[in-house]
């Protein structure tokens, strides 16, 4: 489907451990709104599991996987990561074109970055990897059959950033 998208990406990061399928993973726990749903331990290893990863602080992981629709406030939530994880994530990405192909152009290098850092590729692989699966959601986003390709994406970007941060 977008496989020329992620080819640019995948192996850079999966050269470095980032990512890996392991297991179809469980929806998680959700909690009353205002409360910050903890994850338990089983959850979180399942999560280390799929990322191949284990964190030193999972707390980082926690709040990785924790939307804004649960969380007391906004700082508890995983925003911030994802602020992060998009910085990262382009970080990566213009590394690998700047290596791998010196003969492109910075506008050619531009496109190329926009295409695989795009919110329906981080999306796709949200969903891919299980990650939607994974976030804790507030009454309202978890009742939908499915959450919107701009949460799934966030979910990602959140991830990238706590691995960078762990």
């Amino acid at each position: 489907r977008c496989s020329g998208e992620r080819a640019v990406l995948s192996p850079f990061i999966r050269r470095r451990g980032l990512i890996r399928v392991r297991a179809a993973l469980s929806s998680p726990p959700t909690g009353p709104r205002g409360a910050i749903a903890r994850m338990d331990d089983a959850t979180l290893s399942r999560a280390e599991d799929l990322l191949e990863y284990d964190f030193v602080d999972r707390e980082i992981l926690n709040r990785a996987l924790t939307h804004s629709s649960i969380a007391q406030s906004r700082h508890e939530s995983n925003e911030r990561l994802e602020f992060l994880g998009d910085s990262v994530l382009g970080l990566v990405v213009c590394e690998h074109l700047h290596r791998q192909y010196p003969g492109l152009l910075e506008g050619d290098m531009t496109k190329v970055k926009s295409a695989v850092v795009s919110r329906r590729v981080c999306a796709e692989e949200a969903r891919r990897l299980g990650l939607d699966t994974l976030l804790v959601l507030g009454k309202g986003m978890a009742a939908a059959r499915e959450i919107p390709s701009s949460v799934a994406a966030a979910v990602w970007e959140s991830i990238i950033g706590a691995l960078y941060v762990d």
